[in-house]
């Protein structure tokens, strides 16, 4: 067995479980993900939210532009702010928000619960392994130290 391909093949399941759950609502699960991070981070420009989604700037746009004309966030950018958008979630966005995160619920938790593992003890060892994958290599720790 393959932790990689494990890993891998679980977050497609989940996502497409999600978007099967957010289908009623309207939004996509990846329109979702980025209003939670646009509530969560009132402000938030653009360029930042392409990063904490992992898509490139032009597929943000995408996204953002479909939020925008959903009524569901707002660009509080000043005027002269040139192409800079500065983003935020609309009382509808925040409703939407709160309506789909109901409906995606807590299964995950139930069903490692369920299987004898704590949830939140899970999450944390989960993000110790992200940590350590995106930290320096250890012989380019030493090369830093020395």
């Amino acid at each position: 067995m393959d932790l990689a391909y494990e890993l891998h093949d679980l977050v497609l399941t989940l996502d497409k479980q999600a978007e099967t759950l957010l289908q009623p609502l309207g939004i996509s699960y990846r329109r979702y993900v980025a209003l939670v991070i646009v509530d969560e981070h009132p402000g938030v420009t653009g360029r930042d939210l392409s990063r904490a989604l992992l898509v490139t700037e032009a597929a943000a746009s995408g996204i953002v532009k479909r939020l925008l004309a959903d009524g569901l966030i707002v660009d509080t950018s000043a005027a002269g702010s040139g192409h800079v958008r500065r983003l935020e979630a609309t009382d509808d966005g925040r409703a939407l928000r709160v309506r789909s995160s109901k409906a995606l619920g807590t299964t995950l938790d139930d069903t490692v619960r369920e299987l004898g593992i704590e949830p939140t003890a899970f999450a944390h060892t989960i993000r110790s392994i992200h940590d350590a994958v995106l930290a320096p290599p250890v012989s380019d720790k030493k090369v830093a130290n020395s």
